[in-house]
């Protein structure tokens, strides 16, 4: 059971190194939604080119969890993070370089390697050094902290542009991920799991990924990870910009703006998540009705901002972005489902079926807007035709969530979290 006594390494150590690391990679992930117009005019990309390079890094991010889940309950989050980490530089810099589309993708697969631990390995110190009762709280602040790093992706790089290009946007991030090596390596203590399995790694992994997709609480909650936050993950990371662009009409450089006060919306929230997430216990709050209930408004305010409900974009998709917030309560739920042993793939597990939902919205998204062009929509036409099925998955997955009741936990200590 994690420390709760003053000898327990301090809030600070544990929880810095890691919000540097993933406020990068949330960076990486966002920043295609700025750069989406640059590449498109120097690569001449279609859509679904544009949604299969930007989705590279969710597909690398979600194979990655897998094996990822079983290195992190077997071996210290540190050191798994700071050896990927070394991947994410090199994409950057490949990245960086590129005269092609494959080496685009490639660089961009590679920092999705080399991100794919910056979560989870927070995730599963924090169920090491942390009780129970402040997971979901740490949760929704790691994802404050990402969406701060959602923010840099957005005026502040259009800013750059002029200055450094975009592939001296690389260059600089590359710079900024081997800075966060060092703290990792100079600041963070080395904590791991107390009993490591003696099994063969492949046997490990594979019993592991078993154990965790037959729960039940993970059954129910796969549609929501795919349709809703994974889908939103492609939005914010991607189709956004374009969104703004075309469809609003809105310039670079305040598409950029209002990217950015979007951002701040996400990170509120989540600043927010993390409050209540402190005082659920003392209001007799319920994790999954509070995760029910943001997941409805969600839909409500994607469908109002999809028909233009509110003439103004960024009221209309704050209100969107403001329920997103609930999505790090997927990942509490998930990690108390399971014993802290299981911490590590219980994370990932329920990772991999987030990002390989971001990575299969963000390239379907761009497929139907292609698909709706070729048979005559405009532009604009056929993005609202690709958010309007966005709107229709999120609505399968309420119904499921909903229709498939909450399986009790399974020990005493989980129960007043859940």
């Amino acid at each position: 059971m994690p420390s709760s006594d003053p000898r327990a390494p301090q809030f600070a150590a544990v929880f810095l190194p890691f919000a540097a690391a993933y406020f990068l990679s949330y960076v990486m992930r966002s920043v295609n939604a700025v750069l989406s117009e640059p590449l498109t005019e120097e690569f001449n990309l279609t859509a679904s080119q544009l949604g299969l390079l930007s989705s590279s890094y969710f597909l690398a991010f979600a194979i990655m969890q897998i094996p990822l889940g079983a290195l992190l309950d077997r071996h210290s989050p540190r050191r798994v993070e700071i050896v990927l980490l070394m991947f994410a530089i090199g994409g950057c810099v490949l990245s960086s370089l590129a005269e092609g589309f494959f080496a685009l993708w490639l660089g961009r697969a590679m920092i999705g390697i080399g991100v794919s631990a910056c979560l989870m390995a927070a995730y599963t110190s924090y169920r090491l050094c942390f009780p129970a009762d402040r997971q979901a709280s740490l949760a929704s602040l790691m994802l404050m902290v990402g969406s701060f790093g959602g923010l840099a992706a957005t005026l502040p790089v259009e800013l750059l542009l002029p200055a450094l290009g975009w592939r001296g946007i690389f260059v600089l991030t590359a710079c900024l991920f081997l800075l966060s090596v060092a703290g990792l390596t100079w600041l963070l203590p080395n904590v791991a799991a107390p009993c490591a399995s003696r099994e063969p790694y492949w046997r490990y992994t594979i019993a592991g990924a078993k154990t965790v997709f037959a729960h039940q609480q993970v059954k129910r909650l796969i549609p929501v990870c795919i349709f809703t936050h994974g889908g939103f993950l492609a939005v914010q990371s991607l189709w956004m910009g374009p969104w703004l662009r075309t469809v609003e009409g809105q310039p670079a450089t305040e598409a950029a703006t209002t990217l950015l006060v979007l951002g701040i919306t996400v990170m509120l929230s989540h600043l927010a998540m993390s409050w209540l997430g402190l005082r659920l216990n003392r209001w007799q709050l319920s994790i999954d009705r509070i995760l029910v209930t943001g997941c409805l408004l969600m839909l409500v305010f994607t469908t109002a901002a999809i028909t233009r409900l509110w003439n103004n974009p960024l009221l209309a998709w704050s209100l969107v972005f403001v329920t997103t917030s609930v999505s790090g309560l997927i990942y509490a739920k998930t990690s108390l489902a399971f014993p802290i042993e299981m911490g590590g793939r219980a994370n990932t597990g329920i990772n991999f079926v987030v990002f390989a939902g971001a990575f299969g919205m963000q390239w379907g998204l761009g497929l139907i807007t292609d698909l709706a062009i070729s048979v005559g929509q405009s532009e604009a036409g056929a993005l609202r035709t690709a958010f309007i099925s966005w709107a229709f998955m999120q609505a399968v997955a309420l119904i499921w969530l909903v229709r498939n009741p909450e399986p009790q936990p399974p020990r005493q200590q989980h129960a007043a979290t859940q």
